[in-house]
């Protein structure tokens, strides 16, 4: 398959590019915008969000942009920094609130020893193995892995590899070990023959995707259009409880997979986090729903999408506080 080559462009270029696609610059003048791409934001990333805007299919103008300012561009991406440094915070309160609540559950199992446990898991899965004896040697947790963890060296077939020789680490040392993605094997590990399972894995999947995505700045709402997910019974269940949110709303809202995953973290973080951080980090949520996220409002006032999209998710939150 052969792909066209793009042209590298100044910002010059690109703003004359955009004004070709029939991007305006009402709001903010050609000068600010190619200001802006020199010294803000990427013009790749930027545009990204045009995907929430439709294109007129005929007339003079077909092929352009319908409604869409050089300064929609820009707000989208100020909310999406927001909403993913929140996201970045509501991950982190979702990994440290599941680990203590995981720890306490083994603290009383009187079948558990908090070393056992670590043995079995580590011995099951290969890639943990793996993950512990790369991590030996960094800042962070190197000194507790080798604190509780000797290594030797083997060879097999003339290629030598590290493994782990003994393991007496014990279950508390491990949760400091495990970054959230492998912390969800053991999790799923754990829960998999006990009673104790607060959190649907197919949940915390989404949530680790979330913080996949944040942590790595990806945008995240530079497209709104619906998609083919769909939700968990347990995610239906939840939205269906919010007042307002009718069958087809939940249905055309939760196929997107952006909104499907922004709503097992709420629900994720609703089930697990105490109460007085949960206050806190709800509060935030509200403030950059109703106060950030609507400063702008007047943008996008005429785009079904986005405009659709805030009301879903602001309806969630507010049925959550």
């Amino acid at each position: 398959m052969d792909f066209e080559l793009k042209p590298k462009r100044s910002p010059e270029e690109l703003v004359e590019l955009m004004k070709e696609k029939g991007i305006t610059f009402e709001n903010i003048s050609e000068a600010e915008a190619i200001d802006y791409l020199r010294y803000n934001n990427n013009y790749y990333r930027l545009a990204s969000y045009r995907k929430n805007y439709d294109k007129n299919i005929k007339g003079e103008n077909k092929g352009k942009y319908i409604d869409l300012d050089f300064s929609y561009l820009v707000e989208l991406s100020i909310i999406d920094m927001r909403l993913r440094f929140l996201i970045i915070k509501m991950c982190l309160d979702i990994e440290h609130a599941l680990k203590v609540k995981t720890l306490a559950h083994i603290a009383e199992n009187d079948s558990e020893d908090g070393y056992e446990v670590v043995r079995e898991f580590v011995a099951s899965n290969s890639y943990i193995e793996q993950e512990i004896c790369n991590k030996r040697r960094a800042t962070y947790v190197g000194e507790l892995i080798n604190k509780n963890f000797e290594f030797e060296i083997v060879e097999e077939n003339g290629i030598e590899s590290i493994r782990i020789s003994e393991n007496k680490c014990p279950v508390w040392a491990l949760m400091e070990i495990l970054g959230f993605g492998d912390f969800i094997r053991f999790y799923r590990f754990y829960t998999s023959d006990c009673s104790f399972n607060i959190v649907p894995e197919g949940a915390l999947n989404m949530v680790k995707s979330l913080r996949n995505a944040c942590a790595h700045n990806n945008c995240m709402i530079n497209n709104l259009r619906s998609g083919n997910s769909s939700p968990p019974k347990y995610i239906s269940l939840f939205t269906a409880k919010v007042p307002e949110l009718s069958k087809d709303v939940r249905k055309s809202m939760l196929s997107k997979r952006p909104i499907l995953e922004l709503t097992a973290l709420v629900f994720v973080y609703d089930q697990v986090v105490v109460d007085t951080v949960k206050s806190h980090r709800f509060s935030e949520l509200k403030e950059l729903i109703e106060n950030r996220m609507t400063r702008h409002s007047d943008y996008f006032k005429n785009q079904q999408i986005i405009s659709s999209t805030y009301w879903f998710f602001r309806k969630i939150v507010d049925f959550l506080m």
